[in-house]
């Protein structure tokens, strides 16, 4: 028996459930060496005590709070930016050898676009971005 009340209101608490469930969210891609996984989870729970300080809610409550409102903001892209997967998205600007093939890969409106802006730009998954691949290469 854990000698307390699970409905009756607490102060904020993230229990070992609830931190280890967040520890399994680690990305794959996340570089430990930087930033221990465990400490930004440790961090987050701090966080999230300290945020909700003056309520009162129950335990369930709480672990509901954290896995569906807190959590999930929590992005540690955001939050720790020199550990993020770096996500760069091929371009190329008007003078490079490969402008005028970026430009014959993209609709006219894209065209449009970039010559407006000065720069032709794919995301890194779309197939069109073997262009800026190939002048990589």
């Amino acid at each position: 028996m854990s000698g307390y009340d699970p409905t009756s209101p607490r102060a904020p608490i993230v229990t070992d459930i609830d931190r280890q469930w967040a520890a399994d969210q680690r990305p794959a891609d996340w570089d430990d060496d930087l930033l221990p996984w465990a400490q930004h989870v440790a961090e987050q729970a701090e966080r999230f005590e300290l945020y909700f300080g003056h309520d009162r809610k129950p335990v369930a409550e709480w672990g509901g709070l954290w896995r569906r409102a807190w959590w999930p903001k929590a992005d540690p892209a955001i939050l720790h930016p020199q550990v993020a997967a770096d996500v760069r998205h091929p371009f190329v600007k008007p003078g490079h050898p490969r402008w005028e093939a970026a430009l014959a890969a993209m609709s006219e409106r894209e065209r449009a676009i970039a010559r407006r802006y000065g720069v032709a730009q794919f995301n890194r998954d779309d197939p069109r971005a073997k262009v800026f691949r190939e002048a990589a290469g």
